[in-house]
């Protein structure tokens, strides 16, 4: 099960080719997707809680990335929440996501869900 969460989040976070049924992630350039994964890694690397990092491409692509919290897991390491927007037009996608620092460093998606004005759906 935890490597399917973990499947589906890195096809989230790489974005999708196909026309974005409800509540799944815009199509974004090559660009904006290797802009949009630097900035997540930084965010998530540097980033005080609360902080934002944002990247753009153009008006139409653009997104930002805050840690929530950071926290320590026994079987996992170093964790964040995180909370990410991306734009697509006049479209916006929220998300919310757990990652886990891994060695290199680098950071591992956990689970990542889309996010609505009452929360993380369920």
């Amino acid at each position: 099960m935890k490597h399917r969460i973990i499947i589906a989040a890195l096809a989230a976070l790489s974005g999708c080719a196909s026309p974005n049924p409800p509540n799944e992630l815009p199509s974004l350039s090559k660009l904006a997707q290797a802009r949009r994964f630097a900035t997540w890694e930084y965010a998530l690397e540097y980033n005080l809680a609360g902080n934002t990092s944002s990247w753009s491409i153009s008006h139409d692509e653009r997104g930002s990335v805050a840690p929530i919290d950071t926290y320590f897991s026994h079987t996992d390491g170093w964790c964040r929440n995180y909370e990410e927007m991306i734009a697509n037009g006049t479209k916006r996608y929220g998300l919310v996501g757990i990652a886990c620092r891994k060695p290199g460093p680098r950071w591992l998606v956990l689970d990542v869900r889309p996010f609505t004005e009452t929360g993380a759906a369920q």
